[in-house]
């Protein structure tokens, strides 16, 4: 039986996070982290990371919190050996390098996936391919109103990926970011030369486009023996 912490379990992805993890017969929720403290009732709920480790018996910590204090519990779970499935965005190479040394020099290990959708995987992969074949891309992100950073990791790490196809610096492939209601999640690839133009597209309709995902990083993240960024990891 996995025992997890949810780090954000009161935002809209933890919320959602904690319905479907009760249908899921090996993972049990045994703690969360919010603003506010709530030790009584079916699921104690802490505000303090160190509380976390110094009471709490669990396998996994997951976060959907916001980028600080991902950063922050995202160490100190490291430094205390820990299983870590990171969904908050906004961690930059330097955070990810860095905290890749305190997996290693500490014990821990862990995923830090801009997106849990497999189709979003594909859509990365997909753009790849075409980068062997063409120059001009144009990446946009759509997403919902509340969604507060700008571009998306999805979008950063499609442009982080052609950067290394095409080998040339991330300011040459535009990243367009698009804020409306109504919309969840969407990413849009377009791909041309002088005589063609390809589309590529990922949209998720329902948060349950991550949950698998989620799920599978949950599982398998204790057997690795690194941090790792992006879900491809996981996947066979």
């Amino acid at each position: 039986m996995k025992r997890v912490v949810v780090g954000g379990l009161e935002g809209r992805m933890g919320s959602f996070l904690v319905e479907a993890l009760k249908v899921e017969e090996d993972i049990t929720l045994v703690a969360g982290v919010s603003e506010v403290e709530c030790l009584e009732g079916e699921t104690p709920i802490y505000n303090d990371i160190d509380k976390v480790l110094a009471e709490v018996d669990f396998d996994v910590y997951i976060d959907f919190t916001v980028y600080t204090f991902a950063k922050e519990a995202a160490e100190k779970m490291l430094k205390a050996g820990k299983s870590i499935v990171i969904g908050t965005t906004g961690f930059n190479k330097e955070d990810v390098d860095y905290l890749k040394e305190v997996a290693k020099e500490y014990g821990g290990r862990g995923v830090i996936a801009p997106n849990f959708s497999v189709g979003a995987i594909l859509i990365n992969k997909f753009t790849e391919i075409c980068s062997h074949y063409f120059d001009n891309f144009e990446i946009v992100e759509y997403h919902h109103v509340n969604k507060k950073d700008q571009p998306s990791g999805t979008a950063t790490y499609i442009a982080n990926t052609l950067d290394c196809a095409l080998k040339r610096k991330l300011a040459s492939t535009h990243v367009h970011s698009v804020r409306m209601p109504g919309v969840l999640a969407k990413h849009q690839v377009l791909v041309s030369d002088e005589y063609q133009t390809l589309e590529l597209i990922h949209q998720s309709n329902s948060r349950h486009s991550f949950e698998k995902g989620i799920i599978l990083a949950i599982r398998k993240v204790g057997e690795l023996d690194e941090l790792v960024y992006g879900l491809q990891h996981l996947l066979d």
